[in-house]
């Protein structure tokens, strides 16, 4: 996302920074062995007593992330983020962490198609949840954006910035995706987002289990529910497979997984653009011929 990898671009905050302005609101804060960690929306303080400070890179709506939030509380099959507090010298939140397993892809590909089916029907289950969780008028109340899945236009612009290695298949990906997504061959209707769901921002009750907590609300939109599962597309083969399968059975909405990877894959072109590491490109379009098998 653009204004995301634009917030990347910027200088890292200092360690002893972020301690300073948690301590500066809560003197009694136990920060000792606090690390940071460092996302695309957000910078997090972690403490040893399982306590996140998350504080909002420039271009986050921050007030929007509270609100949505708070309205989603108790509304879906998971723990999410209940924030305690925040910050009122330096905008950030502060809410205990959610603990639990973190996905195995080892342990994924060993196990047994019955765990792999649960695994897929929690995530499609969370998703099923979300995507109906707000109501019209919440939406609107509170300013949720509508996601671009697919900024072809964008991409265009830029294409002189293309190596010549990657150009063919940017080229056809910009065919591919403006007769997908372009076309509005995708099905719908536009769900409330997660929109950053992915294996990495939950936590499950075994290392291949049902998700029991899920965090970083940062991007929630509007959108095809397909959209949900582009970064999906980046893992084990199978599993978005068995996520849309679930979902769709769960939901009765229809997911296109084709247009799910060409949604990734237009993130992954416009994102390495925005950093200015384009000489990536013919690396990462060199794997899409592979998972293509061309």
């Amino acid at each position: 996302m653009a204004v995301l990898a634009t917030a990347m671009l910027l200088d890292e905050p200092d360690r002893s920074e972020l301690i300073a302005a948690v301590a500066a609101e809560r003197p009694d804060a136990n920060l000792t062995g606090a690390v940071v960690r460092s996302g695309w929306e957000n910078v997090v303080l972690q403490t040893t007593d399982d306590w996140i400070y998350r504080f909002p890179r420039p271009g986050v709506d921050f007030d929007r992330e509270l609100a949505v939030l708070g309205r989603l509380a108790g509304r879906l099959p998971t723990r999410i983020p209940e924030v305690e507090w925040t910050g009122t010298r330096r905008r950030f939140a502060a809410y205990r962490a959610l603990t639990g397993a973190t996905f195995d892809p080892g342990a994924y590909q060993r196990a047994p198609d019955h765990a792999r089916d649960r695994l897929a029907r929690s995530l499609a289950g969370f998703l099923a949840a979300m995507h109906q969780a707000l109501t019209p008028a919440e939406v609107e109340e509170l300013r949720i954006p509508v996601h671009d899945a697919a900024p072809v236009d964008q991409l265009v612009a830029e294409l002189h910035r293309i190596p010549s290695a990657a150009l063919p298949a940017v080229r056809e990906l910009v065919d591919e995706t403006r007769a997908t997504w372009g076309a509005g061959a995708v099905p719908g209707p536009r769900v409330v987002l997660h929109n950053d769901f992915h294996l990495g921002n939950m936590v499950l009750d075994a290392p291949v289990g049902e998700v029991t907590g899920v965090w970083d609300f940062t991007c929630v939109a509007l959108g095809e529910p397909t959209a949900d599962l582009r970064y999906l597309m980046d893992g084990p083969d199978d599993l978005p497979h068995r996520v849309a399968a679930a979902y769709e059975r769960i939901s009765g909405r229809r997911v296109d997984l084709r247009a799910a990877v060409l949604a990734l894959r237009i993130e992954q072109v416009c994102d390495r653009l925005e950093l200015g590491d384009e000489d990536r490109l013919p690396e990462i379009t060199r794997a899409w011929r592979v998972e293509d098998g061309r």
